[in-house]
């Protein structure tokens, strides 16, 4: 059984460090650490973030699960 809440907690941080003026690298590394975190105490709601179509989120989402097919429904390239 997930934990859904962390969605909440992944939605907080998005919003402050991809509304910030750093890099794109950089909020790249703090989401990706994140959403790393956070799954391993086992949050599986990634597509409820509000931000889940961003293409910085996309591109950790994709980092971290190569195999989810529904990142690739669009054909191109999150984070380019």
């Amino acid at each position: 059984m997930g934990w859904c809440s962390g969605t909440e907690i992944f939605d907080k941080v998005a919003e402050f460090v991809l509304g910030s003026e750093q890099p794109e690298q950089a909020k790249y590394d703090v989401l990706y650490h994140l959403a790393g975190a956070l799954e391993n105490e086992d949050w599986d709601c990634q597509e409820d973030s509000r931000y889940y179509n961003d293409l910085i989120v996309q591109r950790v989402m994709r980092e971290l699960h190569p195999n989810w097919e529904e990142l690739f429904e669009d054909g191109g390239e999150a984070g380019q």
